[in-house]
């Protein structure tokens, strides 16, 4: 059950009133923390994170003891509560789980949902250099074109990696807008997955490229991409997904400022935007209705068609009588 708190001062009532759900989210912050043990590999991976996400992250270098995240999540929530960030990402290193990097999302004061993705070792010894010898030249505040390339992407019975097409999009997609600059659009980010096979897990694949426009020729430039910063390569391992109630308080968003206060019934919004209204009807009272004076008309409901025809034929046998009477003259004798 989520907490409620109320607002005891004029300040707090301020602040609660601040994180109420939006029509216009703000982007939201990244912590990024180091475990006891963190080695170079798992340094890189939270300085690139860092660096891609000014100045919307916070990055601390202080080992921190004790945080576990499966565990125990009072560590980690105090420190993003205190540092206003709805996203964190813990780097640590053991035995049972090297070089280990854990995503969470903090929803109300408390943690919404956890991932892990076990850092792998690169092929290549310069895959994956120190921070200081990696040349990204993406400006400070760009955001990047995100592709995410793979079939378990769009599987929806694929729980985790909806959690983590869901974290990758809050981390770097930064502030909503309805205009964008083409010169401001300097990289991609291309989140790919492997196919799943013989129950295993498939592996996320994280690479950057630099856009490059050149000449063709025609009104459009030609474009290249360009391989720039690390390449990391992660398997998934512990999840915990969120639960219904609370991923349904987290997706609420503000009301139109057109909106009214007071639901109506009876009235929807469609997937374009425009409201949908139904309207009850009564029963029609049809006794009133002015028709054609005709015979079928006239004609009582529950009457049998055998009835109908003996009333018709006696009718038809007082006419005939009537009319041989009115045939007949009187004599004159």
């Amino acid at each position: 059950m989520l907490r409620e708190v109320k607002a005891k001062n004029p300040r707090t009532a301020r602040i609660l009133k601040a994180r109420e759900p939006q029509l216009i989210e703000p982007p939201k912050k990244t912590l990024l923390l180091h475990g006891t043990k963190c080695p170079q590999a798992l340094d890189t991976v939270l300085k690139t994170f860092h660096s891609l996400t000014k100045p919307n992250s916070v990055l601390f270098h202080k080992k921190n003891e004790n945080i576990h995240p499966f565990e125990n999540t009072e560590s980690m929530e105090f420190l993003a509560n205190k540092n206003e960030c709805g996203l964190v990402v813990f780097g640590s290193s053991n035995k049972k789980r090297p070089n280990c990097v854990t995503l969470g999302r903090v929803f109300n004061s408390q943690t919404l949902d956890l991932c892990e993705l076990m850092l792998l070792p690169a092929s290549d010894q310069n895959a994956i250099p120190p921070f200081n010898e990696l040349t990204m030249p993406v400006g400070l505040g760009m955001r990047p074109m995100l592709l995410f390339s793979g079939s378990p992407w769009e599987d929806p019975t694929s729980g985790v990696h909806v959690m983590l097409k869901s974290f990758f999009l809050d981390m770097f997609k930064g502030e909503e807008t309805n205009q964008i600059d083409v010169e401001g659009l300097q990289y991609i980010l291309m989140v790919g997955a492997e196919e799943p096979r013989d129950g295993l897990s498939p592996v996320v694949h994280l690479r950057w490229y630099k856009i490059i426009t050149k000449r063709s020729g025609h009104k459009l430039p030609r474009i290249e991409l360009e391989d720039v910063g690390p390449k990391f390569d992660f398997k998934v391992g512990r999840h915990r997904p969120a639960t219904p109630e609370a991923m349904k308080e987290a997706m609420k968003q503000g009301k139109r400022p057109n909106e009214d206060m007071k639901t109506k019934k009876n009235i929807i919004m469609d997937s374009m935007g425009d409201k949908i209204g139904r309207v009850h009807l009564g029963k029609q009272d049809l006794t009133g209705l002015q028709t054609r004076k005709m015979k079928g008309l006239k004609r009582r409901a529950g009457i049998d068609s055998d009835d109908e025809d003996e009333e018709d034929m006696e009718m038809m046998d007082v006419d005939e009588i009537l009319e041989e009477e009115g045939n007949k003259r009187p004599r004159t004798d």
